[in-house]
């Protein structure tokens, strides 16, 4: 009792560990990706192969592979070493490393050590500007020499110096490009100057202190036109023109770049139509002149940071001039944090250079008591963590950098690596390198996945196997296939096109199924040779195919029915017992059985077709007893009713209105019209011992016909009021428009424009002269004509000399006499004439 306990208790913890995971794999190496499975090689086992230890148990599995576990095999481990006379320095260990990974499984741990050797060599190179302002250095750095020698000599006697020096593109705006330029660099013949240039490299890396001292002096000054300098091209020809430059292998890089000013970069070449970006190549001739300058842009920053990493050298900036610190904040020390050798800020050269000394020996101890150790060529697939307490004895930390090392102790990295992948990758075998920035020490590490079992390697597996018909490897219990053929023992031959074998017109399979094995495998719902049968396009029955699988099943389009049920559909019952009555009559012998239902004669109705619609003597034999159980009307009197109508019954609606009921008896219904033409409905129910009336308790009547009184004032009534509406309406707008009118009137009256026209009903004044002789010589030419005489022996000039004052107010009757003045003064009235000439 108690091992079956603990059986169970396994059986359960292995199910806990396995819980949420599910593996899956058709090969031994593929099942094993996954962590905690198993896989069974077994010859005959016919459960899955790849399962937990529980799933394999259970089916029955003798033989189960494991996953391996990661190794580490160290290839090289040549002990620390200073260096010195014809040996190499040696500061990490070890060497050369091999690791088999197992994908997706747990990390791995490979230990390296580091230690400073004192004897390492170091190649420096002193790139600046021949500008003015940097003259001071060129002084210091001839007699600080053998300063800077000794100083060095102390912590490695294998050093050398090389120099080169660093102006702008002879182009224009770079430098001056006037004639008087070309004889005189610097304007003036006073001062001797060189011609400009972009980048000279003057003396390659050299133990021989004397051959620097005189490079340094035949270092002349010169000038550009702009105030930034190009020392960006001189410093990519310094990290990338190695054997010219002089560059040794085992050896620490320092390039000391000393400037008073910012750099040209990347697109500055355009102001001066130089479009072509850097090639980060080296372009330097036999003279050490740097050939592109005028037809390559400056190099880029990020350019610059890459081949510092690519060539480990190990950048000291040294900014001097008034502006130092500015030039430092804004622009060197950002990039001196993003070049190797932890070198963060870049060094204050003071006014006469005399600090360059201390600037050497302080950034050389930094980059010798520092290490980082970074990688190369490592997959997105492989994780690296960097562990490490750098000798400190405190807790690991997750670190790359340790500092402050010294030449009597070393310090141990652990690197953590991880395989994350969960199939295997196409590339099974790299190779990738740790090394500490700024060195050439490396360790290579040989990386192998190790994706397959040791069963799928021979002698295990066995190729061209007779258990695969000679067309596949027999491994770890089942076929591994030759290209071509597949199934459990490479029976299928699928060397022929899919197109071939299980090609239509739609597709392969008629795109509802899979070729395998040269077969269509049809999907869900499908059927045929190359699945053109469509198995759900049958009709349906009761809301399923086919009637279900009860009534039969849809084969290629068609209903393939049980022997139970017939018809297009299913829908159609074999057996006839279900339209015998009692007495094993069909149909009640008024119809014919049809698909297990009867189909009644005319007449007939009911399941079995016994109730009968055209048999009107029941109805005409109980109307008289309907009407006077139901309203009291009719031939029978209320003696002849209870005595004759003792089975009819008043109930309020009838059962074959009743959706309800549930009542089988045999009836008909019936309707009839009394005598004041209402119809009557009532149900008669026919058995064989009795027959049962029921009365419905209401019955239709035909409405009257309308007064025709009521007719006529319905319709004046409504014309009156469409009448009083419209004149309401009228009578409202009216009131509307009247109140519209004496707005704009009121509103006229407080500013009043008036409109400047004439008013119809005014005429100005007209006046009508006359012309008194006109009427004279009609009216009284006789009475004239008889003082005619009178008046042309009259003269106006007496007039004019009795009336000096201009002949005012003389009347015509003080010349004529009086009759004939009054009659001219009645006609003339207040004419007068005045003559100015007379």
């Amino acid at each position: 009792m108690f091992d079956i306990w603990i059986v169970i208790a396994t059986l359960f913890v292995a199910d806990e560990v396995i819980e949420g995971q599910r593996c899956f794999g058709s090969r031994c190496g593929d099942c094993l990706m996954n962590e905690r499975c198993l896989w069974c090689k077994d010859q005959v086992f016919y459960a899955q192969r790849c399962g937990s230890y529980l799933e394999l148990n259970v089916s029955g599995c003798k033989e189960v592979v494991q996953r391996k576990s990661h190794t580490v095999e160290i290839l090289e481990n040549k002990e620390f070493s200073d260096g010195g006379p014809g040996l190499d320095p040696i500061q990490i260990k070890p060497q050369r490393i091999k690791i088999r990974l197992v994908p997706n499984s747990v990390r791995h741990y490979v230990m390296l050590h580091y230690k400073v050797a004192r004897n390492f060599p170091l190649d420096l190179y002193f790139l600046h500007d021949p500008s003015k302002s940097m003259e001071n250095l060129i002084t210091s750095l001839t007699q600080l020499t053998n300063d800077i020698a000794n100083e060095i000599s102390n912590i490695t006697t294998d050093f050398r110096f090389g120099l080169g020096t660093a102006m702008d593109k002879v182009i224009s705006p770079f430098v001056r490009r006037d004639p008087k330029y070309f004889i005189y660099p610097c304007g003036t013949p006073h001062v001797y100057c060189d011609h400009p240039y972009s980048f000279l490299h003057r003396q390659s890396l050299t133990a021989d202190t004397d051959a620097f001292k005189a490079a340094l002096g035949k270092v002349n000054r010169t000038g550009n036109q702009d105030i930034v300098e190009g020392l960006f091209d001189g410093l990519m020809q310094v990290m990338v023109c190695g054997d010219k430059i002089g560059w040794r292998r085992k050896a620490r890089r320092m390039v000391v770049y000393a400037t008073d000013v910012n750099f040209h970069q990347a697109g500055d070449g355009r102001t001066a139509g130089i479009l072509e970006p850097n090639d980060g190549l080296c372009h330097l001739d036999d003279r050490g002149y740097y050939t592109k300058a005028e037809i390559q842009d400056y190099p880029s920053v990020g350019q610059i940071i890459q081949k510092a990493r690519d060539n480990n050298v190990n950048v000291i900036f040294v900014i001097g001039g008034e502006e130092s610190d500015t030039m430092r904040s804004y622009y060197y020390d950002e990039l001196a944090r993003h070049l190797p050798g932890n070198i963060h800020s870049a060094s204050a050269l003071s006014y006469d250079s005399n600090n360059i000394l201390d600037i050497i020996r302080e950034n050389y101890r930094k980059l010798r008591e520092t290490v980082k150790l970074s990688t190369d060529g490592v997959p997105e697939e492989l994780v690296l963590g960097f562990y490490s307490n750098c000798g400190t004895g405190r807790p690991i930390d997750k670190t790359n950098v340790c500092e402050g090392l010294n030449f009597e102790k070393w310090v141990n990295f652990t690197i953590a690596f991880q395989s994350n992948m969960t199939t295997c990758p196409s590339q099974r075998s790299f190779n990738m390198t740790i090394f500490p920035e700024g060195l050439e020490d490396r360790v290579r590490i040989e990386v192998e996945h190790e994706c397959e079992c040791d069963c799928q390697r021979e002698p295990e597996a066995e190729p061209n196997s007779t258990n695969c018909n000679q067309r596949g490897t027999y491994e770890c219990g089942v076929c591994h296939c030759n290209e071509g053929w597949s199934g459990d023992s490479c029976e299928c031959d699928e060397r022929l096109p899919e197109a071939e074998v299980c090609g239509t017109e739609a597709g392969i399979c008629n795109n509802v199924g899979n070729c395998t094995c040269s077969k269509c495998h049809c999907y869900e719902g499908y059927s045929g040779e190359m699945c053109e049968c469509n198995d759900r396009n049958c009709p349906y029955h009761n809301g399923s195919l086919c009637g279900g699988p009860d009534h039969g099943n849809c084969s290629c389009g068609k209903c393939l029915c049980t022997s139970e049920f017939s018809g297009a559909s299913c829908d159609c019952q074999t057996s006839k017992e279900s339209c015998r009555d009692h007495n094993g009559t069909m149909c009640s012998n008024h119809g014919v059985c049809e698909c297990g239902r009867c189909r009644c004669d005319v007449g007939f109705r009911g399941t079995l077709c016994d109730t009968c619609l055209a048999c009107p003597i029941s109805c005409e034999k109980n109307f008289n007893c309907a009407q006077c159980v139901g309203f009291n009307q009719g031939p029978f009197n209320s003696t002849m009713c209870s005595k004759r109508c003792k089975n009819v019954a008043i109930v309020p609606l009838l059962n074959s209105e009743d959706l309800d009921s549930n009542f089988t008896r045999n009836h008909i219904s019936c309707f009839r019209k009394d005598m004041y033409g209402c119809l009557l409905f009532f149900d008669v129910y026919d058995s064989d011992e009795v027959t049962t009336v029921h009365v419905k308790s209401t019955k239709r009547c035909s409405p009257k016909p309308m007064d025709p009184l009521t007719i006529g004032l319905g319709i004046s009534g409504a014309v009156f009021l469409a009448g009083l509406i419209i004149i309401v309406i009228w009578k409202i707008l009216i009131l509307i428009y009247d109140r519209a009118e004496y707005s704009k009137f009121e509103a006229e009256i407080k500013d009043p424009v008036w409109e400047k026209s004439e008013s119809p009903i005014y005429h100005g004044c007209i006046t009508t002269v006359q012309n008194p002789m006109s009427d004279l010589s009609n009216n009284l030419y006789p009475e004239i004509e008889k003082y005619q005489h009178k008046m042309e022996n009259t003269a106006l000039d007496f007039i004019a000399d009795t009336n000096p004052q201009g002949f005012e107010d003389i009347g015509i009757n003080d010349i004529f006499s009086d009759d004939l003045g009054q009659l001219l003064d009645r006609k003339a009235k207040s004419v007068h004439f005045a003559d100015d000439k007379k």
